[in-house]
């Protein structure tokens, strides 16, 4: 990524770097980007002390769900991250639907190179009366349906994207597994993954050629393929087919 990002200007942002998910892909972001990243979340103060301090990093205040403070934080943003995510039982709403039109249509008029947003497996219809499904749509209120709602709002509209769907999300360490894909939903839960390795998919989507306009599902097995932690990176993306979901 290092080489590609050194023929871009601008920043990687990063919404809701204040959660377990959006820290990790700042903290991938960091390491292996030549653009500045810049971490937003709704209060900056959170993380104090938890990274260290890094001429690549900015931390600013912003909100999905305000449109004057999207157009404030995409500012010469190339590449976006939504990994935010509502505090409240009635959140699910504005933030996992509206807040990622919102950001959908601030990238779009403000020429984003592309959007990958943090979904979930089993947010389709097809899943409606899953066991799991059911719990996580109740844990704020309409959760997988306003993903489901904000997904077809970014495929929509008209900015170039990647939509991830993890199974079931860890707080261990990345980088020793391969990686599993699905696309269409037909792999629901089917396994788990850490967020570190979710972030490293995140920021590999954000310049991979083979990432525009996909959705797909993820997880992981342990044990590292031939060819390392890089190899299994780019095997993510092939064999995908954009627009299928």
């Amino acid at each position: 990524m290092a080489a590609e990002s050194q023929s871009l200007a601008g920043v990687n942002v990063v919404l809701g770097a204040g959660g377990r998910t959006g820290l990790e892909c700042v903290k991938r972001l960091v390491a292996v980007s030549d653009l500045p990243t810049r971490a937003v979340l709704r209060d900056p103060t959170k993380l104090a002390g938890v990274l260290e301090p890094n001429s690549k990093l900015q931390i600013v205040k912003g909100n999905v769900t305000d449109e004057a403070s999207l157009r404030e934080v995409l500012k010469d943003a190339r590449g976006v991250i939504f990994a935010a995510a509502g505090t409240g039982y009635w959140s699910a709403s504005d933030v996992d639907f509206k807040g990622v039109e919102k950001v959908a249509a601030v990238s779009k008029e403000l020429g984003v190179r592309r959007v990958v947003l943090v979904s979930s497996m089993l947010v389709t219809r097809k899943h409606w009366l899953h066991p799991i499904r059911l719990i996580l749509n109740n844990i704020r209120y309409g959760l997988m349906d306003n993903k489901l709602r904000g997904e077809d709002a970014l495929r929509s509209s008209g900015v170039e994207y990647t939509i991830i769907r993890p199974g079931g999300l860890g707080n261990g360490p990345g980088g020793h597994v391969t990686f599993v894909t699905g696309q269409g939903d037909v792999i629901a839960g089917a396994g788990s993954i850490n967020r570190a390795d979710v972030a490293s998919v995140c920021v590999s989507a954000l310049t991979h050629p083979g990432a525009a306009n996909i959705t797909l599902e993820l997880f992981s097995r342990p044990g590292l393929p031939e060819g390392g932690y890089e190899a299994a990176l780019e095997a993510v993306w092939k064999g995908l087919k954009p627009g299928l979901h």
